[in-house]
Parts: C-alpha cells; structure tokens; sequence
C-alpha cells in the first residue's frame, strides 16, 4: 500500500516570523489555516495566508478553539453557526484577492471538505463528511446528498422534513445535526 509523508510547520502569528513562514512555504504541499473560532481570522492569519497564496498553496481551513465558545462566552447555536460561516466568508475573500494566477481562487468551504471544526485543547475536531456519515450509515450517495443539508440555508422541523426557507419550529440543519448533540455533550 501507499502510504503519505506528513510534514508539519507550524508558524508562530507573529509579524517577526515572515522571513521564515516565506521559506517554509517554498517547501510545503498545502496549508492548514487554524483559526480561532471565537476571534476569527486575524490581521496575521491574512499575513500568513497572503503568503501561502502568493506561493500557490491551497489551503484548508481549521476551526479550531470551539470548547471557548461553548463554555466561555456560552454562544447559542445559531451564533456559533453565523461566526463560522463569517470565518469562512472571511478567508474566501482574502483568497480571492490575494491568489496567483494559477493558485486556488477560493478555499470552498465545509460541505466540499476543506473545512474542519473543532478543539485542540480537548483532542476533538470533525468535518461535516464524518457527521453525515454517521447519520446516512456510510452510504455514500446518501451521504453525499446529507452533507449539502448540513450547511447553508437548509433547515429541519419536528417532523424529519427539510425545507430551504426559516420559519416556525425550523432549525438550521448545521444546529440541529451537528451542534445540539455537542451542546448536549457540554451541557451534560
């Protein structure tokens, strides 16, 4: 079998290291872009981004520091889902103007895989693809239909139906799916 080589760097936030992050990104395939879920994406997240772009790296999103926005600022689920949704708004926009000519036009987003949810303090992360796995029981073209329903305006009621509009007894599908039985967790 074949197996992958995984190299990580991981570069300090600070404007000190620029020299540095340059030249490590001459040598690497792709960039993990961690970002703090509660501050969100940083004037030297841009920095560093700008340069993994001007060097034609594609980059994958992280958000990382969920645990704080459970337990610290205790955000609601429909917060929490706007504050990723802003975060990853955020970088597409850094990326469509600060790729090359030839390098990624934007990073997508969760549903085709390019971004992770989680927290490092507490060992945990997922991606919309493994929740969806587990709730269509790993069959892929139900699971590849069911990742589209948890992100975006797509939104559950108490019967199992799925509607693109908000309304009454309506939950995003990302909250209901995903975050409540974190919630549920935390909350214990």
């Amino acid at each position: 079998k074949n197996g992958f080589l995984i190299i990580l760097i991981d570069f300090l936030g600070y404007v000190d290291f620029s020299s540095e992050v340059t030249a490590a990104l001459r040598v690497t395939d792709g960039a993990l872009v961690v970002v703090d879920a509660v501050s969100g994406v940083c004037v030297q997240t841009e920095t560093v981004l700008s340069q993994a772009l001007a060097e034609r790296i594609k980059p994958v999103l992280f958000m990382n520091k969920m645990d704080r926005a459970l337990l610290e600022l205790q955000l609601d689920q429909d917060t929490l889902y706007d504050t990723f949704r802003k975060i990853v708004e955020n970088i597409n926009a850094i990326i469509t103007i600060y790729g090359a000519a030839g390098g990624p036009e934007r990073m997508d987003g969760p549903v085709e895989g390019t971004v992770g949810f989680g927290s490092g303090l507490h060992g945990w992360a997922f991606s919309l693809k493994q929740f969806a796995d587990t709730y269509t029981k790993k069959d892929k073209a139900k699971c590849d239909k069911y990742i589209q329903k948890l992100w975006g305006d797509h939104f559950f009621d108490g019967q199992g139906k799925w509607s693109k509009k908000a309304g009454e007894g309506r939950t995003r599908g990302f909250c209901k799916l995903i975050l409540d039985p974190i919630f549920k967790i935390f909350n214990f």
